[in-house]
C-alpha cells in the first residue's frame, strides 16, 4: 500500500521497509522508556498532552505529521486536521494513525504540503537539528503550524543529566536545545514564534504532604512559564513573503526638472528659484 505520489515522494508505507536510522531510533527508544517509566516523564506526558490539546486547537487543516519518540501522546484526539501521519525509523504496525517510514532530515512529503508538524524530542535525537528545520520549513503550507517539543537545558534535569555525563555515568548523550537558540534558527528560517512553554519542573515524589507541596509549587511554576521547566513547548507559523502582484503595473514615475545652478559671490553653486509655469522656467537673468 503507497500513498498518492503527488502528496508523498513514492516512499511506501513502513510495513514494507526496513528501518534507515539505527542511531536514531535508539535515541527514540531510550526516550520512550524514560517517559514510561520515570515520574518525572510521566508527569511531564500529562501536561504535553494539555498544553499540545490547547494549541493545535488554532489548527485547521488537512494534513498533520508527527516525528520523533512516541512519548505517549493521544494525537487521535487532539488537533481538527482530517488526515494523521506518523513519520517512523523501524517498521512497525502498531501505530494508530497511518505511518510512514523516513527520515525527520529528509521528509519524504512533497512541498508546501503539510498544514501541521509535531516534532517530538526529533531535536534532541538527530544529528543535524538545523536540517531538520529546514525541511519543516519546506514541507509546511504558508502559515502553517509548526510544534517543537524538546528538553530545556537549563532545567534541573538538565544540570542533573550534565554532571552524569561529566562523571561518565550517562552513556547516550541527548542534545537539548534552549528555547532562545531554537527561536533564533526558527527566525532565520522565516519562521514566527511565541515564547516557549515550559512545563515539569519538580518530579512526584510521593503522596504526603511534602510531596503535596512539591506538586503545587511545580504547578505554580508551570503557570508562570519559569524557565526551569525540564522541556518546553514552542509554537512557530511559516511567514508567507511578500511579493508584488506581476498584474499590477508600477506608476511611472514624474519626470525630473533640472535646476539650474548659479554662482554667489564666494564661488559656491547655490540652487535658483524654478518657477512651475513653463515662462517662468527660464533662467531669470
Amino acid at each position: 500500500m503507497t500513498l498518492s505520489r503527488r502528496f508523498l515522494r513514492g516512499y511506501p508505507l513502513a510495513m514494507n521497509v526496513t528501518s534507515p536510522l539505527p542511531e536514531e531510533s535508539n535515541h527514540h527508544s531510550s526516550l520512550q522508556r524514560w517517559y514510561r517509566d520515570k515520574t518525572l516523564g510521566q508527569r511531564l506526558t500529562g501536561q504535553l498532552t494539555q498544553a499540545l490539546d490547547e494549541a493545535l486547537e488554532q489548527v485547521f487543516g488537512y494534513h498533520m505529521l508527527v516525528t520523533g519518540a512516541d512519548i505517549g501522546l493521544e494525537f487521535s484526539r487532539i488537533g481538527k486536521t482530517q488526515r494523521l501521519f506518523r513519520l517512523i525509523t523501524r517498521a512497525s504496525t502498531e501505530h494508530p494513525c497511518q505511518p510512514v517510514l523516513g527520515m525527520s532530515s529528509e521528509l519524504p512529503f512533497a512541498s508546501d504540503s503539510l498544514d501541521a508538524l509535531v516534532l517530538c524530542h526529533t531535536l534532541n535525537a538527530s544529528p543535524i537539528p538545523h536540517q531538520v528545520l529546514r525541511e519543516c520549513q519546506r514541507v509546511l503550507v504558508p502559515n502553517g503550524h509548526l510544534f517543537v517539543i524538546s528538553f530545556n537545558p537549563f532545567s534541573l534535569w538538565g544540570a542533573g543529566s550534565l554532571v552524569r555525563r561529566l562523571l561518565g555515568r550517562k552513556r547516550r548523550h541527548v542534545r537539548a536545545v534552549s528555547g532562545r537558540r531554537l527561536g533564533d534558527w526558527l527566525s532565520l528560517l522565516g519562521f514566527s514564534h511565541a515564547d516557549p512553554q515550559y512545563l515539569a519542573n519538580l518530579a512526584p515524589i510521593g503522596r504526603g504532604r511534602a510531596g503535596r507541596l512539591l506538586d503545587r509549587f511545580d504547578r505554580w511554576l508551570v503557570s508562570h512559564n519559569a524557565p526551569t521547566g525540564t522541556a518546553y513547548l514552542l509554537h512557530a507559523r511559516k511567514r508567507v513573503a511578500a511579493h508584488m502582484d506581476s498584474g499590477v503595473r508600477a506608476t511611472s514615475r514624474p519626470k525630473l526638472i533640472a535646476i539650474p545652478l548659479g554662482k554667489s559671490q564666494e564661488g559656491v553653486p547655490v540652487p535658483r528659484q524654478v518657477s512651475r509655469t513653463r515662462r517662468d522656467s527660464a533662467e531669470t537673468p
